[in-house]
């Protein structure tokens, strides 16, 4: 009867012990996955003066926020994936590190809207002469992360002035070999047979019997719907995402489609990523 004691203790010790152990699985970013991922946050902000072809004095301002991952498995491993995210979301080079191509990546921002003009001097800026003004501000951040798949979304927000305009743009990575993930997850005789699917999904969507229905609602070329590299990875399927004016007319929506995983895995390469779900 004396030891009772030291063995209801050796019990509740060894049931806290479990319970440490499978908290330590959760990862950092909030989900759970084989290979979880540290993330850390970035902001960097420019500006530019210049001269419209029009005579006219515009100040542009630009904002960018990146969510990206600051350590992942070992140190290799980090920098392979951090070279992908520079390569892929921030469209510089392998030889740059993450602050650096942000700072290029910002810039290229700014000089994409002002190609076409030519430096204002900081005293004309001052006395008042800007007649145009352009915030651009880019949210790169987690879109998912389950079943080592890696989606990050960039959203970019353009004001002209009283016009305003949103994109957004994916991009997929599978963390098991550290790789971009793109159409190659289905076979290569299948894609007809995707895009019929979403073709049907976005008339079903949009309680449309037809391609005709689908016009009326403001959709057009959707005969010519094409199967991109523009989506996302989801809890219930990969979603779709068409620019503006990619497939309607108005200048502010962008369609979404979304297949459910059921459906898309009867369409998966041998190796394909789908197969996970």
């Amino acid at each position: 009867m004396k030891r009772t004691p030291f063995l209801i203790f050796m019990i509740v010790a060894l049931s806290l012990l479990c319970s440490c152990t499978k908290k330590a699985a959760t990862v950092t970013d909030g989900t759970t996955s084989q290979y979880p991922i540290s993330l850390t946050s970035v902001k960097m902000s420019d500006t530019a003066s210049f001269k419209r072809s029009n005579g006219k004095v515009c100040m542009e301002f630009v904002d960018v926020s990146v969510t990206y991952p600051k350590f992942f498995i070992d140190k290799a491993s980090t920098a392979k994936l951090q070279k992908l995210f520079t390569r892929m979301v921030l469209e510089g080079n392998d030889s740059l590190d993450i602050d650096d191509a942000l700072k290029e990546y910002t810039r290229a921002t700014l000089n994409s809207n002002s190609l076409d003009s030519t430096d204002v001097n900081e005293y004309a800026v001052a006395e008042g002469a800007v007649s145009d003004r352009i915030l651009i501000a880019v949210n790169i951040t987690i879109a998912y992360h389950q079943h080592d798949i890696l989606t990050l979304c960039k959203e970019e927000t353009v004001k002209k002035d009283e016009v305003s305009s949103k994109t957004h743009q994916y991009y997929n990575i599978d963390l098991k070999n550290i790789a971009p993930i793109d159409l190659s997850m289905f076979r290569s005789d299948a894609f007809g047979a995707v895009c019929k699917a979403l073709k049907q999904q976005l008339m079903t969507q949009n309680r449309a019997k037809n391609s005709d229905e689908l016009n009326d609602l403001g959709f057009f070329n959707i005969d010519n719907l094409t199967l991109t590299t523009n989506f996302c990875f989801g809890e219930n399927g990969v979603t779709w995402s068409y620019l503006p004016q990619e497939l309607a007319a108005d200048a502010n929506l962008e369609p979404k489609i979304t297949l459910d995983y059921a459906t898309l895995k009867r369409w998966a390469s041998d190796k394909s990523v789908l197969k996970r779900f």
